[in-house]
């Protein structure tokens, strides 16, 4: 959508300023960070090739995601651009001043939409959710139904990731009774880090998967059914199985029985698995309560009103039916748009007219306006805006760890370094020492697994109360009348003479068209809502109506104007001119002196008809005096 200036802001303010702030805060740090490995590279390269590399990539790897970060942050807090032109029609828009403008709109409703929420009293923006979860989700939060599309998306993806990862930890309690119990066999001991190594893979892609936010989201919902929870429980069930049956297989062969012997003998740290998993259940309830507090606080400002004002009515009045279409587009609407902005057509003024002979036929025709969106932003409390903040703080937090511990590793990749190089300086090493070289560096990797393991938990947590807050950011909301006018009826047409006398004088002929109308008008003020991004497009993305209030005042004032309009037309031709009256005036003075002159023999024939009346009349009253 091109960006139309005008003098007359509309309102709308940047919403991510403070978003952009603590990102941007975020990525210069990071960026510093990133700096220092760099700057080590020079003179390690002196010493140790293969760490100055290590030192080299990760700096290139924090220095990009700080610069993306700061970028980003920045980008947040630039002008917000906004036009007059927004925001997106709710339909098709026909105004002949947006042509352009409505090519690149993609509005969510069509025309025929509306007039069934208009003539239903109903909303289509509020649809049946689809899916065991789904359906779960909208049953604990009764309300969640009328919040817009991306709220209703992310509360269905938390939920989805809640259960996930609830039917993993009853899966891998099952599977670490059986192990412990010694039910497993002889595989147990080693069936037990496998899969406590797959669980907590699992469980940071589900909830990577859940941080994710689609623009998509934001026209229709997801479907969180059957489907994904056969998928989790089948996993659950299936990879203790798969896991054990690929571990005996491995055992019969002869090469790893020994190694394994050799392993058990060997002082080995097993998998931690119980830290990832605190983590995870931790930063779960922190990401749960902003989310619920927050979804609470925003279902607490709904009110899902389908309600429409109506009129219906019979008009018999002298008017073309053409001329009652373009009053209410060009005068009656036109009056009440905001800020001198057009109005939105949804439906064009197109009246059909049936002319079933040369004086009479019927007509029909119907259009639909909503007036400039004016932006009206919820009144949230304080605790809904604390809350936004805070977790937009916490995210950002989490987000920052990731880089201190992938900071972090350089010093680790300096030990498992030096280990290597011990080890392969020996010319022949015994039994001993490999046995402790290989737990030493088993035991290091370990230790470097979970820490990386840590950083993505943190980073996909972080990013889903990133991307999380960043919607309750986003949201805008505008207030519009949508106005519906449909008109049936039939005319005829008549001939309408006036000022016609005796004597010479000045009249007035016209065709009149007698209409009798039957219009229908629906209007409601809505209240709609959209999310905003940042960039070009900020704007420009569908818009939802989620409320529909009932306005009398204002239709009755749009009748009122209309029969104003009605009552004020003049059928009889008048005249206006100055010019034009004194010249009848003038002829009306030659005519009335015309009359005043006395009448002589020779001018008898030329008598008025009103004289030769007067004088039959005195002719027959002379007989009766005699």
């Amino acid at each position: 959508m091109a960006y139309d200036y005008g003098s007359e802001s509309l309102g709308i303010r940047n919403p991510f300023k403070a978003e952009g702030l603590l990102r941007a805060s975020r990525g210069l740090i990071v960026s510093l960070l990133g700096i220092y490995p760099l700057l080590q590279v020079v003179s390690l390269v002196q010493q140790d090739k293969t760490l100055a590399w290590i030192y080299a990539a990760v700096g290139f790897l924090l220095l990009a995601g700080g610069l993306k970060a700061l970028g980003g942050g920045i980008a947040q807090m630039m002008r917000f651009f906004v036009g007059r032109s927004v925001p997106t029609s709710l339909a098709p828009n026909f105004s002949k001043s947006e042509r352009e403008t409505a090519k690149l709109e993609q509005p969510h409703y069509k025309s025929i939409d509306l007039e069934e929420m208009l003539m239903g009293r109903k909303n289509k923006t509020f649809v049946e959710p689809d899916g065991f979860i789904s359906r779960l989700v909208h049953t604990l939060v009764p309300k969640l139904i009328f919040l817009p599309y991306p709220l209703r998306n992310l509360a269905q993806r938390f939920a989805g990731a809640l259960i996930a990862t609830a039917i993993a930890l009853v899966a891998y309690a099952l599977t670490a009774f059986v192990c412990l119990t010694g039910l497993a066999g002889d595989t147990g001991d080693i069936l037990l880090p496998f899969f406590s190594f797959v669980l907590v893979v699992y469980l940071i892609l589900s909830w990577r998967g859940a941080s994710t936010v689609y623009r998509k989201a934001e026209k229709s919902i997801e479907t969180q059914g059957n489907l994904k929870l056969a998928k989790i429980m089948a996993f659950a069930i299936l990879a203790p199985v798969l896991l054990g049956l690929a571990i005996n297989f491995l055992l019969q062969q002869p090469d790893v029985q020994y190694f394994v012997s050799e392993l058990q003998t060997a002082e080995l740290q097993s998998f931690a698995v119980m830290p990832q998993l605190l983590l995870v259940l931790v930063f779960g309830a922190i990401s749960g309560a902003f989310i619920f507090l927050l979804l609470k606080q925003r279902t607490a400002k709904v009110q899902a009103q389908t309600k429409v004002s109506e009129y219906r009515a019979n008009w018999q009045e002298n008017i073309h039916p053409r001329e009652l279409f373009v009053n209410i587009d060009n005068i009656v609407m036109a009056n009440r748009r905001y800020m001198e902005i057009p109005n939105r057509v949804y439906r064009e003024l197109a009246p059909n007219l049936n002319e079933q002979s040369e004086s009479k036929g019927d007509f029909n025709g119907e259009v639909m306006i909503e007036t400039q969106p004016a932006y009206a932003p919820l009144q949230h409390t304080a605790l809904f805006k604390h809350l936004r903040i805070w977790a937009t703080i916490t995210g950002q937090l989490l987000l920052l760890i990731g880089p201190f511990i992938l900071f972090y590793l350089l010093f680790e990749a300096q030990t498992v370094l030096s280990l290597v190089r011990e080890f392969t300086a020996l010319a022949r090493p015994g039994d001993a020492v490999t046995q402790s070289f290989v737990v030493n560096l088993f035991n290091e990797s370990q230790f470097i697994l979970s820490l990386i393991f840590s950083w993505l938990i943190c980073h996909s947590f972080g990013r889903l109360l990133e991307n999380y807050s960043h919607t309750f950011w986003a949201e805008l909301n505008f207030d519009s009348l949508l106005v519906y006018l449909k008109c049936e009826g039939t005319y005829t047409q008549s001939k309408l003479t006036t000022g016609k006398g005796i004597y010479d004088s000045t009249s007035s002929e016209n065709y009149v068209m007698r209409s009798s109308l039957t219009p229908w008008v629906i209007s409601s003020r809505i209240m709609s809502s959209t999310f905003a991004d940042s960039g070009a497009k900020n704007v420009e993305h569908p818009r939802h109506i989620l409320e529909m209030q009932d306005n009398p005042q204002e239709m009755q004032a749009i009748i009122d104007d209309i029969q104003s309009f009605l009552s004020a037309r003049e059928t009889i031709a008048n005249v206006k001119n100055a010019q034009d009256l004194s010249n009848t005036e003038q002829i009306y003075q030659i005519n009335q002196q015309s009359r005043a002159m006395p009448v002589t023999p020779d001018q008898a024939s030329l008598a008025s008809p009103q004289q030769d009346a007067e004088a039959s009349l005195n002719l027959q009253a002379e007989p009766a005096k005699q």
